[in-house]
């Protein structure tokens, strides 16, 4: 892949990755707000408050506005791709340990997979900063 089309490639995907977490976040905020009665349906109970739920998805909307951040000059911001991998990889492996324990069902740790393979675009983008 020619330098040009490999910078465009790593733009899209930090606009892509930035629109998922916006995307995927504000939807959870919604159905913890107007249809609480869902929950069951990723297989989670519903807690007792929403302070802790809608505060994590706040910060992951953070997250996708710094992919935005990075999507603008991807020769910067590489810390905030190291972070995004951390937290990438960390919430996948928290969903796997809850749905081994059963308190999470498969279709959260599919939606939680995701994550798995754009950690794995970011190590990627990562190993070729250099080449950009």
């Amino acid at each position: 892949m020619k330098k040009t089309n490999k910078k465009t490639y790593y733009k899209d995907l930090f606009v892509f990755v930035g629109f998922w977490n916006l995307i995927v976040s504000t939807s959870f905020i919604i159905t913890s707000i107007f249809l609480v009665s869902t929950f069951p349906t990723y297989g989670v109970a519903v807690p007792p408050s929403m302070i802790w739920l809608q505060s994590t998805l706040f910060l992951v909307i953070v997250l996708g506005i710094g992919y935005f951040i990075v999507s603008k000059d991807i020769t910067k911001n590489r810390g905030i791709v190291i972070i995004g991998i951390i937290a990438k990889l960390g919430f996948f492996t928290i969903c796997l340990i809850y749905f081994i324990l059963g308190d999470i069902g498969i279709l959260t740790l599919l939606i939680a997979s995701v994550d798995i393979a754009f950690s794995i675009l970011f190590i990627e983008f990562l190993l070729n900063f250099k080449k950009l």
